[in-house]
């Protein structure tokens, strides 16, 4: 019986601790995230020029699928040449197209498309060239930059804080109780 109820504290012990860990993962996520679209007031999340999308559509299915998690690095327009999949800003949105024509402006085509897309792309508007894709991990980034992610993480450590204030005044009782006993049986 005894040996039970210790496995299966440890087991509460482990599940808390992964617990933890995500949270703090979750918190030092939303952390950068904040700065860095608040520094570079960008809508995406970009550290030390790698920045990090959700394919939402598959309109590149070919290459990169639906809720893949797109890594995309910064790259001098040396480096950029016909067939490469770039990220690239255009009237106010994120696209990630392949490059079928690179001349003063890149022509961009997704993987469905018929035709090329009708705007053209300047330098200033890529954000990156895509280094790689990991399937469905695009909807963990979408999960952690939602808001709702941050009210959960904001309700999370509240909750954490106030057990941890509970915890200690309990021992804190006990440890006055104690003493009180202690006396009491001298």
């Amino acid at each position: 019986m005894k040996i039970t109820k210790k496995k299966e504290i440890n087991f509460r012990k482990i599940l808390l601790n992964c617990l933890y860990v995500i949270i703090c993962f979750g918190i030092l996520f939303n952390i950068i995230f904040l700065l860095t679209t608040t520094i570079n007031k960008n809508d995406y999340f970009e550290v030390f020029g790698i920045s990090f999308f959700c394919m939402k559509n598959d309109l590149m299915e070919e290459d990169i699928n639906e809720n893949d998690l797109v890594i995309v690095k910064k790259v001098d327009e040396k480096e950029l040449k016909e067939g490469d999949i770039i990220a690239y800003k255009i009237n106010n949105k994120t696209r990630i197209n392949k490059i079928i024509n690179k001349e003063k402006e890149y022509t961009t085509k997704s993987n469905k498309n018929y035709y090329p897309d009708i705007e053209k792309v300047t330098n200033n508007q890529i954000i990156g060239k895509k280094v790689v894709n990991i399937h469905f991990l695009g909807i963990v980034l979408e999960i952690l930059q939602s808001k709702i992610t941050s009210v959960f993480i904001f309700l999370s450590l509240l909750l954490k804080f106030s057990y941890n204030n509970y915890i200690y005044k309990k021992k804190k009782q006990r440890a006055i109780k104690k003493k009180q006993i202690d006396k009491i049986k001298y």
